[in-house]
């Protein structure tokens, strides 16, 4: 479903990503793990075009290397970032129908709400609650569920358990799983190494701005090289 080669970005004059490949299978979870720093958020950044990149990126067979942004997203390719970018001062409910924006999607938008709200109760509990006064992890939950009722053909999670309590961790990771059984492709990038390979049915090991690894997840879990590579020992 994804193919990405020979993937550069950039940030101004200042390059991040060099030479990355990787694929994404669809059905599947893909992650991809690294030390803060290495490279994940720019890489979903490139993948979306938010960022200055070049190589070769085919999303379904075609190319999307070119695209901006916003027909990326029309095409199915949907973005959480890591920092969520909800509208804080809009209720759950504006902010989940504007995840609805995509051609592709408007047409059964009331039935996504629906289900995006039976997949995540807490949300459900809290439609009129304006989310800049949700928890953090109850931002993450409407961020993910914005993203859902886009009708993402492939799912981007940019750090989706940052900075949450282990309960929410928790909750985040079964809720990936619900949506990977929905059959949502979906490609994770996480600081969590353990719990993101775990679920992995294909995973990379970015370090500085590079992929030095990848393989299967539990293959990768049981790697010795696997530590040295993400620690950059």
């Amino acid at each position: 479903m994804l193919d990405v080669r020979a993937l550069n970005a950039y940030y101004g004059e200042i390059q991040v990503l060099y030479d990355v490949a990787l694929q994404v299978h669809p059905g599947e979870v893909a992650v991809v793990v690294g030390a803060n720093g290495a490279g994940k958020t720019s890489l979903i950044n490139a993948l979306s075009g938010t960022i200055d990149r070049e190589g070769e990126i085919h999303f379904d067979g075609t190319a999307i290397d070119r695209l901006p942004p916003h027909e990326v997203a029309e095409m199915g390719l949907i973005q959480v970032p890591e920092d969520r970018h909800l509208f804080p001062f809009l209720t759950v409910r504006e902010n989940l129908d504007l995840g609805a924006y995509p051609t592709r999607a408007r047409p059964v938008a009331a039935q996504t709400l629906q289900e995006v709200l039976d997949l995540m109760p807490r949300l459900k509990e809290r439609t009129r609650q304006v989310a800049g006064s949700l928890s953090g992890g109850e931002q993450q939950l409407c961020a993910i569920g914005r993203a859902l009722m886009s009708k993402p053909r492939l799912l981007m999670l940019d750090e989706p358990t940052l900075g949450l309590a282990p309960i929410m961790v928790s909750l985040v990771f079964d809720l990936i799983r619900q949506i990977r059984d929905t059959g949502t492709t979906i490609l994770l990038v996480e600081q969590n190494v353990n719990r993101s390979l775990a679920l992995a049915d294909r995973a990379y090991v970015l370090e500085g701005g590079s992929i030095v690894l990848e393989g299967g997840g539990q293959a990768l879990l049981k790697d010795e090289r696997l530590k040295a590579a993400y620690l950059g020992g």
